[in-house]
């Protein structure tokens, strides 16, 4: 019975916390269907590729579509692969530069009010 009181009291304890935002890639707005995009291009080449070369060698038929299946399978994953690594990149940069201007406004607006309390103070002082 301790153990169920156990877990309630944690699932309260981390209601409490405030969430924290994670970046996903999966949950950017283009990066999920460039990928998919990425995956699909390269086991459809891997495909072509490995059945033109094989068929072009002399393989049969059968062990020509066998080989160009598992080529696709093959380019799949490393289309997958190098898709993700890009686009986490890509996903950094964006949080970069909104993190920049976030910076850049604050920056501003923190000049903007030492401008208007250096002329209110020229203003009284004059």
């Amino acid at each position: 019975m301790s153990d169920k009181k156990d877990k309630k009291d944690k699932k309260k304890k981390g209601a409490d916390e405030p969430a924290t935002k994670v970046v996903s890639i999966a949950a950017h707005p283009r990066a999920k269907t460039a990928i998919r995009r990425a995956r699909a291009r390269t086991a459809l080449a891997a495909f072509a590729l490995v059945l033109l070369f094989s068929l072009h060698a002399g393989v049969p038929g059968q062990d020509a579509a066998m080989r160009a299946v598992l080529a696709g399978l093959v380019g799949n994953l490393i289309g997958w692969a190098c898709a993700l690594a890009v686009w986490r990149q890509i996903v950094l940069q964006e949080i970069r530069m909104v993190n920049e201007a976030r910076l850049e406004r604050a920056r501003s607006r923190a000049r903007a009010v030492a401008d208007a309390q250096a002329a209110v103070a020229d203003a009284t002082a004059g």
